[in-house]
């Protein structure tokens, strides 16, 4: 994982399909289906035609707290919330072996616990305040360092995140970024993804030296 697009609520299935090729083009390694307004059955083709785009350019595909469509789909894995079934649960669904699964973390007591659930990877945030988790207190990048200094699952930082921030949370010791507004509603999503890209690989490249 290194940048990790989520769709926004906003689109049909034509849009979001032809968004999120963009951010594939531009270099998304990870994309996350994520329509909480959208029918099941919209978001079945829509996962689908995202599957066919994702394993063109050998990214992954997260659903969003959906294990029975991430089944149905074919995905990579799922993405829990704190809310959602608990990680072994879903593990234990027939048809859900070999796929991943990631949760949603707001704490490091909270990340703690979703490596000791088996989690295969975290997120960590909102990092910044952002309307997608809104009344969410922001959790800063002391919390994306805290983690990174003791969390051995990998993870990613998301929450507020654009091009202006990301170097920050890098530097902060995150490996990887999730966004939505700064790829998915950009004017250039292509061109977004392809910058956001290059800085992280950029910056992990600095810290490495």
């Amino acid at each position: 994982m290194r940048l990790y697009v989520i769709t926004g609520d906003r689109g049909d299935e034509l849009e979001t399909a032809r968004i999120v090729e963009a951010a594939l083009d531009g270099g998304a390694t990870v994309i996350q289906l994520r329509k909480k307004s959208m029918p099941m059955l919209e978001q079945y083709r829509l996962a689908t035609a995202l599957r066919t785009l994702t394993l063109a350019h050998e990214a992954l595909l997260i659903i969003n707290d959906h294990a029975d469509l991430a089944i149905a789909a074919d995905a990579d894995g799922v993405h829990l919330g704190q809310d959602d079934l608990p990680p072994d649960a879903v593990r234990a669904l027939p048809g859900f072996e070999g796929r991943l699964i990631g949760r949603s973390t707001h704490s490091l007591g909270q990340a703690q616990v979703a490596v000791h659930e088996a989690a295969d990877y975290i997120a960590v945030g909102p990092v910044y305040p952002t309307p997608t988790k809104e009344g969410r207190p922001a959790v800063g990048t002391a919390l994306v360092s805290r983690v990174a200094g003791v969390i051995d699952r990998p993870f990613v930082a998301v929450g507020g995140i654009d091009h202006d921030s990301a170097a920050a949370v890098v530097e902060a010791g995150a490996h990887a970024l999730a966004v939505v507004r700064a790829v998915y509603d950009a004017v250039d999503p292509a061109e977004a993804a392809r910058r956001l890209h290059e800085l992280i690989v950029t910056r992990l490249e600095v810290a490495r030296r």
